[in-house]
């Protein structure tokens, strides 16, 4: 038997390991990287810098904030240029971008040079986080795309775990500084060589299919499948508010939830305990959610989720200070607060590509990043003026569970929208 340059390509049993799994461990290893370094290590910069610098809080947290905002404006473009030529450059341009922003950074002595880091870091987080990876498993993934996403939402989740300890070691030997520029070297020397020698554009490229398997059937068509008519599309809307909703409602207790605890009478490592268990539930509703796809579609699971944190968060209200009872409470918040805190991020990788197709995906993932990046802020902000304003953190919980029970309705309605245009 004779075999052409293309056959390890479309091996999906034997010795062969499908070519998309490769890119997905690899980026694994870079969304671990990256979000790690560009994310969840600022706030060990934050008290070093003010102490040596003499600037306060809000001016560096407003530079952090500056980054998410740039992220949030160029994700459209970035989807666009996804969409035509694949992640490979892209993300390869992010890290070098990404390697920029750090050595800038651990050479400032200015706010105007801090924030001209920060514009730098948010180029690299909207070619280097989520929105590009989940376009390579739109498009090299089908039935196991899940699967894939549940991969690197992992490995994203667990970036903080691994990099804020990391990082304060680091900071603690050898100063805020060198840090940064060691972290520069991290990223370059992980991500960079990952993104430009691992990435394909689409796996005709190699001559495979997605999955390594004959092509599955192409969603349901429709008479103009745009990018642009896909996001003018009633479910997509709903989608949308459904992910911004929940989004805005679980950044509004993430900002609130230690601070809350303390003032209840719980001490400050059990606050942080429980803020931290978030994290691993977090995890454990993104397996859930993948396992129980065969007997229960992925948006059920969510609005089902959705619907038990809607009810969780209000629940310590019913108790005062930090008897059992009120530590019951609490408890039941964290579980259910966690099993669905991670869910948006597994949607888009999942749910948004089973809609619409992996063609468009990366433009209209780029419109909802939009959005999404809008929500982050929106939530953080929302929380604070509630805590101004009313004195407490009360209202932030109830109105963090109406939004999620928005974000369950409208997910509801996009799936009944969809099913509509697909058949109509």
């Amino acid at each position: 038997m004779t075999s052409g340059p293309r056959t390890p390509a479309r091996a999906v049993s034997g010795r062969r390991v499908f070519y998309g799994w490769w890119m997905v461990a690899g980026l694994a290893v870079t969304e671990l990287v990256s979000w790690g370094v560009l994310i969840y290590a600022f706030s060990v910069f934050v008290v070093p810098m003010s102490a040596e610098l003499g600037w306060s809080t809000a001016q560096l947290n407003g530079a952090y904030t500056t980054g998410v905002a740039v992220s949030g404006v160029v994700a459209v473009p970035v989807g666009h240029w996804l969409a035509r030529h694949g992640a490979r450059g892209v993300m390869t341009a992010g890290s070098l971008l990404g390697v920029a922003a750090l050595l800038t950074w651990a050479h400032v002595h200015s706010p105007v040079t801090f924030y001209a880091a920060f514009v730098l870091a948010g180029l690299a987080m909207a070619a280097t986080l989520y929105e590009p990876a989940f376009a390579v498993t739109a498009a090299w993934f089908s039935r196991h795309r899940a699967r894939a996403v549940l991969v690197l939402t992992i490995a994203g989740g667990l970036s903080s775990t691994v990099f804020v300890p990391l990082t304060g070691v680091l900071v603690g030997a050898y100063g805020w500084r060198t840090t940064l520029v060691v972290l520069a070297g991290v990223l370059g020397l992980v991500t960079v060589p990952l993104h430009a020698g691992l990435l394909r554009r689409w796996p005709s490229d190699i001559g495979a299919h997605p999955d390594g398997r004959p092509a599955d059937p192409e969603p349901p068509s429709r008479p103009d499948t745009t990018g642009g008519a896909i996001t003018r599309l009633a479910s997509f809307r709903w989608f949308t508010l459904g992910i911004v909703s929940h989004t805005a409602g679980k950044l509004a207790v993430t900002v609130i939830l230690v601070a809350y605890l303390a003032g209840r009478g719980y001490s400050l490592p059990q606050a942080t305990l429980a803020a931290g268990a978030v994290g691993a539930f977090q995890v454990l509703g993104r397996l859930a959610c993948t396992a129980l796809q065969p007997w229960l579609p992925a948006q059920r699971t969510a609005i089902l989720l959705f619907v038990a944190q809607a009810l969780a968060l209000p629940a310590p209200l019913l108790t005062t200070g930090h008897t059992p009872a009120a530590t019951g409470t609490v408890i039941t918040l964290v579980v259910f607060f966690g099993l669905g805190y991670g869910l948006p991020d597994l949607l888009r990788g999942t749910l948004l590509v089973d809609y619409y197709g992996p063609r468009h995906y990366p433009r209209i993932n780029g419109t909802l990043s939009l959005f999404v990046v809008a929500a982050r802020a929106a939530g953080p902000l929302l929380a604070g003026l509630a805590v101004t304003v009313l004195g407490g953190h009360s209202a932030t919980l109830v109105a963090a569970a109406a939004l999620t029970a928005i974000g369950a309705y409208a997910l509801h309605r996009a799936h009944r929208a969809f099913t509509t245009e697909a058949t109509g």
